[in-house]
């Protein structure tokens, strides 16, 4: 029922994941605000672009949010671009020991730590019950950020760190990629058909995805395994 709708900020980065989430927010709750962050990442500029699409796509309120001290950290690929971008094949993609040094190379320093209180700041500021951000099972394996026991650990910190008890969500952290596109090819969203052709899912920042970075070759794969 509509009165049982989370008010909700939604973390939107422009790829798969957080635009997944985005649509089933605006299917299942009530977002407010779809928040992207500029943390000096390779790929701000077109992840930006594609969070802006979406956020006007599905008539949802966006801001950006500028970083530069956390990208400025340095120590991975993803935002020094004097330092290469892992480059595994796509037989790998289930290789423990390849994706864990591919993870550890582009992992910025309590990223998703500092963009969930980012949110839950908005979250408390505008009266919203929760901040949704695009977990999934498949890269919790590697990203423990990315996990279901985050979110709950952020859930009890958000419990004493805000007034109004904000609480950390993702609709899919219990899927794989794969089952997020058949979810998000099985139904609508707002009356909407989920647009693909607006996402960004990629490391890099060029005129078209690189195709060979991890995000892309885990997208390719749920893609050609579902659409």
């Amino acid at each position: 029922m509509k009165d049982q709708r989370k008010k909700s900020i939604i973390l939107l980065s422009g790829g798969l994941d957080s635009a997944a989430n985005l649509a089933l927010a605006v299917e299942r709750d009530e977002p407010l605000l779809a928040v992207t962050a500029d943390y000096g990442q390779r790929a701000a500029v077109p992840e930006f672009r594609a969070a802006v699409a979406l956020s006007e796509y599905f008539g949802v309120e966006h801001q950006r949010v500028a970083l530069p001290w956390l990208g400025s950290l340095g120590g991975n690929s993803l935002t020094d671009p004097s330092q290469d971008l892992p480059k595994i094949s796509a037989r790998s993609l289930d290789d423990l020991a390849v994706t864990q040094a591919s993870a550890k190379s582009v992992w910025v320093p309590n990223r998703n730590g500092v963009l969930l209180n980012i949110g839950a700041a908005f979250a408390e500021k505008l009266g919203a019950e929760q901040v949704v951000v695009g977990f999934n099972r498949e890269e919790a394996v590697t990203f423990p950020d990315n996990s279901e026991a985050f979110l709950r650990l952020a859930s009890h910190s958000f419990s004493l760190s805000t007034l109004s008890g904000v609480r950390a969500h993702s609709y899919t952290s219990q899927m794989d990629k794969r089952e997020i596109v058949r979810t998000l090819l099985s139904q609508k969203f707002g009356g909407k058909a989920f647009p693909f052709d607006l996402l960004w899912s990629c490391y890099e920042a060029g005129p078209k995805i690189c195709g060979v970075c991890e995000s892309c070759l885990r997208w390719e794969r749920a893609k050609q395994a579902s659409l």
